[in-house]
């Protein structure tokens, strides 16, 4: 599991990330997301992890406790906000609310699978 913890986000040899290039930019911003719902036991964070990465996000995605997820995305707001309305369209996930808070962007290039 130690392969998905944490991964750069360039890789200059996928093809799928290298077709997210095409996306908008914009002003790199941070943003806090926590989730309830069907959003455990559901893949919800490799899922998150693997797009975040080839949309050349960073940031973080974790299981909590109680079970909803805590993320934080950092990028360009248009694939920010593409990567939430995806992970809003996968049938086996329900997100039933979502809290955002803006934060200040860090300028970190990883992402990371985080354990509780």
């Amino acid at each position: 599991m130690a392969f998905f913890k944490k991964f750069k986000t360039t890789d200059p040899k996928n093809p799928i990330s290298n077709a997210y290039n095409k996306l908008p930019t914009g002003e790199v911003v941070r943003r806090h997301y926590h989730f309830t719902g069907i959003v455990q036991g559901v893949g919800f964070r490799v899922e998150m992890w693997r797009r975040a990465m080839n949309m050349h996000l960073s940031g973080w995605v974790r299981n909590n406790f109680d079970g909803s997820v805590d993320a934080e995305l950092e990028g360009a707001l248009p694939r920010i906000e593409m990567l939430i309305q995806q992970m809003k369209e996968i049938p086996r996930i329900r997100i039933e609310t979502m809290d955002v808070s803006e934060m200040k962007a860090e300028g970190t290039q990883e992402f990371e699978m985080l354990n509780y």
